[in-house]
């Protein structure tokens, strides 16, 4: 451990077997959070992530070409038949083995010339399933590209619908990891947080089922770390540029425009001057809102469907948007007390909360990795100390985030309260701690100082044993849980 006043682009050279150290840990980090991902993503039993059903149509549909949902899907029959033969939080009705899960691998084909409607809950094992399909269908198909093209290699080589559904889960972990790689060769000096970040239970989890998640995810690594090599190297117009495509893609990402205060990170001699700076980012802003305005315009048939659907279950969208418009100090309130009266819940369960979120490990250790992952934030050595006004950027980008995520669930999924009609309560699982992924690598950048760190090899190694652990820990839970 060192201590020492570090000055502002000032950095220790490492000796070579220090360097030569740390890349076999960076080898060995970014293998475990990719083998320990493929672990949940096998581990896991079919379709026993949060509306996982839903978010595997989707995929199954964009791998016919279907970019844009056209109504209520249909599926082939054994396709229907494997959805329908997994409830939804099955752990209430059943318990597992693994040959009963295996032996459906070698089932027959997909392609069979029946097909039917799968939007069924005659059993009551599926209640959230017509919920998930028509949510699923507003989201912008990138996010299901890697599941797609798993799905689509599946039905290419005739394998069972089981087999599609691992296949997806098998390359949104691909894409995971390699985002993973493309950071830390971006941001080296941000692997040890980063590691942390990929090594929660919950992002574990997440880059191992099949949601629009995996891909954020992903893209909130990348997002970030170009920025951030932005800020401490020399960089040219393409790259700018590249950072520019970048962020627009990852707002059409589940809405993620609270990533935009970030590229006031990257530094004005990456420009001519300082207009050409506020210009860049006046047009990258732009492109995100135009690019998101332009997706629900094509997809309006669907986001019209999610309105009508979310009425049936007592929630009027436009009325809740109407009522935050006017009263916005008291809906800000309501939003500040949820924060309050839940946070405990949404630390555990961001660190990590199974299946359809339905049971995690104790709150301490949750409490325990997030101390963990501040405390590796703000050792880890820096390069390029942050400014004051750059750590407020970082924490407005991932406070903010947090808090879209709040207004966008009350918005969609609010209803008046029973025992008080003037506030508003979820008519739905409501905010959950797997939203918050994306956003908290930012805030714990963010903590970052330079008076007291610990050798980037030493911290990296010690978080990815700790990770690991954590990890294993929950794969045991889920074992216990899931399987007899």
């Amino acid at each position: 451990m060192s201590r020492g006043n570090q000055a502002v682009g000032i950095s220790h050279v490492p000796s070579a077997s220090l360097m030569k150290r740390s890349r076999w840990l960076e080898h060995l980090s970014l293998g475990l959070c990719g083998a320990l991902a493929l672990a949940f993503a096998i581990m896991v039993p079919p379709l026993q992530i949060s509306d996982e059903h839903g978010h595997f149509i989707r995929a199954y549909v964009i791998s016919r070409g279907e970019f844009v949902a056209r109504g209520t899907p249909e599926l082939p029959e054994p396709v229907a038949a494997f959805l329908m033969g997994h409830p939804e939080a099955a752990e209430r009705v059943k318990r597992y083995t693994a040959r009963e899960i295996l032996g459906d691998l070698p089932a027959r084909a997909a392609t069979g010339a029946g097909r039917r409607t799968i939007l069924s809950n005659a059993a009551g094992h599926h209640p959230y399933l017509a919920w998930a399909v028509v949510g699923s269908a507003t989201y912008f198909p990138l996010v299901y590209l890697p599941a797609s093209l798993g799905i689509l290699t599946a039905r290419i080589l005739h394998l069972s619908p089981l087999a599609m559904m691992y296949a997806a889960r098998i390359f949104n972990v691909l894409i995971f990891v390699a985002a993973l790689a493309v950071s830390f060769r971006l941001a080296p000096r941000y692997r040890c947080v980063m590691t942390a970040v990929a090594l929660m239970p919950m992002t574990l989890h997440q880059a191992g089922g099949i949601s629009a998640d995996p891909v954020t995810i992903a893209l909130s690594f990348v997002g970030l770390s170009l920025v951030l090599h932005a800020r401490e190297h020399p960089v040219g117009r393409r790259f700018v540029v590249l950072v520019a495509v970048l962020f627009v893609i990852w707002g059409l990402s589940k809405s993620s425009v609270w990533s935009l205060p970030l590229l006031l990170l990257i530094p004005g001699s990456a420009f001519r001057n300082r207009g050409a700076r506020l210009a860049y980012i006046a047009a990258v802003a732009l492109c995100m809102v135009g690019a998101l305005a332009i997706w629900n315009g094509i997809d309006s048939a669907n986001v019209a469907a999610f309105r009508a659907d979310r009425l049936t279950h007592g929630i009027d969208v436009s009325a809740n948007v109407r009522m935050a418009a006017a009263h916005s100090l008291i809906f800000a309130g309501q939003l500040l007390d949820l924060a309050r009266a839940t946070w405990l819940l949404q630390v555990g369960q961001l660190v990590g909360a199974y299946g359809w979120t339905r049971f995690t490990l104790p709150p301490w250790v949750g409490l325990e990795y997030l101390l963990l992952a501040m405390v590796v934030a703000a050792t880890e050595p820096s390069a390029k100390l942050f400014r004051g006004w750059e750590r407020g950027v970082l924490l407005l980008v991932s406070v903010g985030g947090a808090a879209l995520v709040y207004v966008a669930l009350f918005v969609t999924d609010g209803v008046l309260c029973a025992a008080d009609p003037g506030r508003l309560c979820f008519a739905s699982a409501g905010v959950q701690g797997r939203y918050f992924v994306p956003m908290c690598l930012t805030g714990l950048v963010a903590l970052r100082q330079s008076r007291i760190n610990v050798p980037s090899a030493v911290l990296l190694g010690f978080v990815t044993g700790v990770g690991t652990l954590h990890a294993f820990a929950a794969l045991a839970l889920i074992r216990t849980v899931f399987y007899v």
